[in-house]
């Protein structure tokens, strides 16, 4: 049941991260036309791209992570099998969720900080600890991605089976250009 539980959330979550993307990039290139074509600009349109932007990369950090879409060195990955291979899941695991506790924990006090201060964006003018509270939201979502396939992964060694999304993808892998 947790499985199905976090499929859903990470479909929501590559749902939500590619309408953020789409979103900026319309933002852009209505930027584009408005200051090329008709010789207008309007200051909040890159703010907003931008912040758009990044919040799609912080939400999608955890699921991205769950299917070993990180960019990464497989040199020794590549050659490990069984009990090996599960082992070095556990140990990228456990550093994703090391690392995302500590950028929570400093995006955590960034945006009390800011909102103590009452710190306004540039050009938006809106409160700049909405826009900041990414960075714990989406070291969150990444802390329990991590937590799950660590679970997953523990599972596999003690079960001595292969398990999890990141070695057995469900679906057909994501091939980038030279990662074949």
């Amino acid at each position: 049941m947790v499985k199905r539980a976090i499929d859903v959330l990470e479909r929501f979550l590559f749902f939500v991260a590619g309408a953020g993307l789409v979103a900026s990039i319309a933002l852009a290139f209505a930027a584009v036309i408005l200051r090329y074509i008709f010789n207008y600009s309007l200051e909040w349109i890159e703010e907003g791209a931008r912040y758009l932007a990044l919040a799609a990369a912080f939400i999608i950090a955890g699921p991205v992570l769950r299917n070993g879409g990180h960019v990464a060195l497989d040199l020794l990955s590549s050659g490990l099998e069984g009990t090996h291979l599960q082992l070095h899941r556990l140990a990228v695991n456990v550093a994703a969720l090391l690392v995302g506790l500590a950028v929570f924990v400093w995006g955590s006090l960034l945006v009390r900080q800011t909102y103590e201060f009452g710190l306004l964006t540039g050009s938006l003018q809106f409160p700049q600890w909405l826009p900041y509270s990414i960075v714990p939201v989406g070291m969150a979502i990444l802390v329990l991605f991590s937590a799950f396939e660590i679970t997953d992964a523990v599972r596999a060694l003690r079960s001595g089976k292969e398990a999890g999304r990141q070695d057995e993808p469900s679906g057909e892998p994501v091939r980038l250009a030279g990662n074949e």
